[in-house]
């Protein structure tokens, strides 16, 4: 199976090594490609499936004569006879990729090229960039509906599209577009890197670059620009061929390789908040602490509570809204002030006032969810501290919504997702797991949601008697939610009774 939307899917960079004519006319040389491309990192190798006839005709009319670049004097029946890959190497190159493990691509130039590749199972096209204004070409080989990487090298924004809704056309939306630069070798200032953000807003597609410049800057640079392909032409050294000038050395290509899935890792995903590794820096941020013994039946005052680090009690933001509350406790110097310290005419009363509601989560909170259980927080509070993937949550996810014994709630402030609770029924018994959101955590929200869950499974006689929460023996927060909302502590875990029916 052709790999290449499994992995951009995944968030990586998928890279093609272009062998070209650099088979320099043997067979043993294109295998020796192959195994070493795939060596170097490479998760395809493409080839080039034409002959000269398919390409040009055999004519020396002054039209049909390159003149200047790299291949200056050439005709261009001879060129193409000198570069093209004979068919009958074709299968046994793509038998080599297999037992490599890695894809196998071809670029067809005709429809004739096409049935071929098609007869020895090769699994995605290519399309040249001078081919990309061919749209008879690029309808018969989307019509297989195969992945189709599009070369878009000199071509308009109105060419492009034309080859995006012949693919579209026939059925087939598997397409990945890769900007070009059709130089050879390509001048730094004529790669337009800034195209691949566009091309990706404008058409609605996958965008890569395919790279005909020195170095692997510009594949690095891509990638920072959204690039999730990058195509490369590669070389044996000492093997000359009419594309080894601009093609890059193996050992080159495998420290390109390594710099892309580097910059990958730079680049990331839109995540705003603390990252994992900055998750314990958290508890240095500032809140509000006591910086005077406060007594019971005392009143908060600007002198007696500043905005201090560490980051223990609640935010700063709420400074101005517990002034003049009653403390329902005694607070030492040094203690953080937290939500529960107050009396319910007081701060819990302005949280309680507020509109808090339950809702069913539906798949569009698929998002939402996935971007809650990577919080750093909440995943530092989790048995399995390990990061999700997207398609783990996406598969898990898919699950929760469909079991008739998962429950999958968010909770809602007014109009705004706050948090989430599931609870996870077996025979009558409910595990529970719940998370706020970052921006209202240390608000009494986690108390209010596990008293309204359970105020939701009596109103709706739902068949659970037994709540129960897995709590980390650190995670003290957690625990005081648990208890604040009358959980009885038994070893690690909280338990709540809904009824007395025992079969739970």
């Amino acid at each position: 199976m052709f790999r290449i939307f499994d992995k951009i899917n995944n968030g990586e960079v998928y890279i093609i090594a272009e062998m070209s004519a650099n088979h320099g006319g043997s067979l043993d040389n294109a295998l020796e490609i192959v195994r070493q491309a795939a060596k170097a990192g490479a998760d395809c190798l493409k080839i080039q499936t034409y002959t000269a006839d398919s390409m040009t005709i055999d004519c020396d009319s002054e039209d049909f004569i390159i003149h200047g670049g790299l291949w200056d004097g050439y005709k261009l029946y001879d060129l193409y006879t000198d570069a093209g890959t004979p068919y009958e190497w074709q299968s046994r190159i793509k038998e080599e990729c297999e037992s490599c493990g890695i894809d196998f691509l071809s670029t067809p130039f005709d429809n004739s090229a096409v049935d071929f590749l098609e007869n020895i199972g090769c699994e995605a096209y290519k399309i040249a960039s001078f081919e990309l204004v061919d749209i008879p070409l690029i309808e018969y080989a989307a019509s297989k509906g195969k992945p189709m990487i599009i070369s878009c090298g000199m071509g308009s924004v109105e060419e492009i599209q034309d080859a995006v809704n012949a693919c579209r056309r026939v059925g087939n939306d598997k397409i990945v577009l890769l900007k070009c630069c059709s130089e050879y070798p390509a001048n730094w200032m004529d790669m337009h890197i800034a195209n691949i953000p566009d091309m990706i807003s404008r058409f609605g597609v996958k965008v890569g670059l395919s790279d005909h410049s020195a170095g692997h800057i510009a594949a690095v640079i891509a990638v920072s620009a959204g690039a999730c392909v990058i195509e490369k032409h590669v070389k044996l050294d000492g093997v000359e061929s009419a594309d080894s000038k601009f093609s890059m050395p193996i050992d080159e290509f495998a420290e390109m390789v390594s710099a892309v899935k580097e910059a990958r890792q730079i680049v990331g995903n839109v995540y705003y908040g603390a990252t994992e590794g900055e998750a314990y820096n958290l508890r240095f941020r500032r809140s509000l602490y006591a910086v005077k013994d406060i007594k019971s039946g005392e009143k908060i005052t600007v002198d007696n509570i500043r905005s201090i680090r560490p980051g223990f009690g609640i935010s700063p933001q709420k400074y101005k809204d517990i002034i003049g509350m009653i403390s329902k406790k005694d607070i030492m110097r040094g203690e953080p002030i937290l939500a529960d310290d107050f009396e319910i005419s007081g701060y819990q009363e302005n949280l309680c006032s507020q509109n808090l509601f339950l809702r069913d989560a539906t798949y569009e909170d698929i998002d939402l969810l996935y971007n809650w259980v990577n919080d750093p927080v909440t995943r530092n509070s989790a048995f399995n501290t390990d990061m999700i993937t997207f398609e783990e949550h996406r598969k898990w996810f898919e699950g929760v919504i469909s079991s008739p014994n998962i429950y999958q709630y968010i909770l809602m402030l007014d109009n705004v997702p706050i948090g989430q609770i599931r609870l996870n029924n077996l025979n009558g018994k409910a595990e529970i797991d719940y998370s706020i959101s970052k921006e209202y955590r240390c608000r009494g929200f986690g108390t209010q949601l596990l008293e309204l869950v359970k105020e939701k499974i009596i109103s709706e006689s739902i068949e659970i008697y037994v709540l129960i929460g897995q709590v980390k023996a650190e995670n003290n927060a957690s625990a005081k939610c648990f208890s604040n909302a009358g959980f009885t502590k038994s070893y690690l875990n909280f338990e709540y009774y809904i009824s007395e029916k025992t079969n739970a």
